[in-house]
């Protein structure tokens, strides 16, 4: 059975579709696009203007109205566009992450967009993970690794460290070494509303750990796991707590941003950080040089393995000017991904965009990952489950963290978690 919270979830939904028939959109004017997204760090901000720059040269009467909504990975801004919904006064689009669950939570109050999409030559994946009972309502501006590890590469040169390392238990080893130099080994961010990112740790290990791999955490994000019992569940909650015991990662986690937790490695103070591949935008954006300053590879254990995601635009129902889907139509260009996938440090999702002399190195190993047929591609968890599992478990993991014991009292928490979310 759901809890009060996931009742209350549903309940709003259902006021979503009664009142969002209702009313204009916040944009009176025809040439005004309205626009919400949540890209306000370094690296993605300039990734979006770039963005913007890009469509005013074939749309040069328009207007853009940004609304960039810092924090929470998009949650603050997600609750900004409910509220707004509710109230029957919809932007003209908004930014949400790409994927069958968090689009599956916000269908009921998009228009489906397929007519838009008939000439995107992307890889078959990316129209599977945003397909909702047949039909596409986002366009896809980017695809992204989540399970990335980086590292400073001058502190890794100047502490003996070969790279790539091979296994979780490898990585845990050398952690251990990186601690006794005096360095924080694995840098973590998950302050200011963002729990969430400790999920992005315990997926992206859940795919090392031996029992773990890619039909697990597949399983995982549809309901279909069994927390409690899941060896490779237990695994992952296992691992996290050798991180925190061992004090492998920054006492000041709880009070970090992500991009806070990036800039301690980048400033040589941590010497590996787990994120997306947004992170070398983000570190590129501060004028360090990927394979100088800063390094990629998979995860340990997981280079068969892409996890992805992506973010997109939709369009709300009730929004019937032709601006907004001028702006759906452009995002589906290569000329609209190659403006912001480059800045953003993310794949461009269309096969026919230009990649030499675009991309640097680490952009072009991961962009090739994601296009090897061998490798498995599978959903993170800001698309696979529905919208309530990053905060339901973002709120989980926090607490595991506080008390890092794999006992059956935490077991039965995580599994009271996972049918908040995923329970009839």
């Amino acid at each position: 059975m759901r809890s009060v919270r996931g009742l209350v979830g549903v309940l709003m939904i259902a006021v979503l579709v009664v009142l969002l028939g209702v009313g204009p959109s916040v944009a009176s004017k025809p040439n005004e696009l309205v626009i919400y997204h949540w890209w306000t760090a370094g690296g993605e901000k300039e990734a979006i203007h770039a963005l913007f720059k890009v469509f005013l040269k074939h749309y040069p009467n328009v207007k853009i109205v940004e609304n960039p909504v810092a924090g929470g990975g998009g949650g603050i801004m997600r609750s900004q566009i409910k509220a707004m919904i509710m109230a029957g006064n919809p932007p003209d689009t908004f930014q949400i992450t790409y994927g069958r669950g968090m689009i599956r939570s916000f269908a009921s109050v998009l228009q489906p967009i397929d007519s838009l999409l008939v000439k995107f030559d992307v890889p078959k994946e990316v129209i599977d993970w945003g397909t909702v009972n047949g039909h596409m309502y986002g366009v896809p501006i980017n695809i992204m690794q989540n399970n990335c590890l980086w590292y400073n590469k001058r502190l890794v040169d100047k502490l003996g460290i070969h790279m790539p390392i091979k296994s979780i238990d490898d990585f845990l080893k050398v952690c251990e070494e990186v601690k006794k130099k005096g360095y924080v080994p694995l840098a973590v961010g998950a302050g200011m509303g963002q729990k969430f990112w400790l999920g992005t740790l315990f997926e992206t290990i859940m795919l090392a750990v031996p029992d773990g791999g890619a039909k697990v955490v597949k399983n995982y994000y549809v309901g279909k796991l069994d927390v409690a019992r899941s060896p490779a569940f237990k695994e992952s909650l296992g691992v996290l707590r050798e991180l925190v015991v061992r004090k492998l990662i920054n006492a000041d986690f709880s009070a970090l941003t992500w991009d806070q937790a990036a800039d301690l490695m980048a400033s040589g103070k941590a010497v590996f950080y787990v994120m997306g591949d947004w992170a070398k935008g983000h570190f590129t954006s501060m004028k360090l040089k990927p394979n100088v300053d800063f390094g990629y590879q998979s995860f340990p254990g997981t280079d068969k393995v892409f996890l992805g995601h992506s973010d997109c635009f939709v369009l709300p129902k009730g929004v019937k000017k032709k601006v907004a889907k001028d702006w759906l139509k452009f995002l589906t260009t290569a000329e609209a991904e190659t403006a912001f996938c480059p800045i953003k440090g993310a794949t461009p999702p269309r096969l026919d965009a230009p990649v030499k002399g675009i991309y640097d190195s680490i952009s072009i190993e991961i962009l090739k990952k994601f296009r090897d047929p061998k490798v498995v591609k599978i959903l993170s968890q800001f698309g696979a489950p529905p919208e309530s599992y990053l905060d339901v478990f973002g709120t989980a993991f926090s607490k595991f963290f506080q008390n890092p014991v794999v006992n059956d009292k935490q077991l039965e928490m995580f599994k009271e978690a996972y049918e908040e979310v995923f329970g009839d």
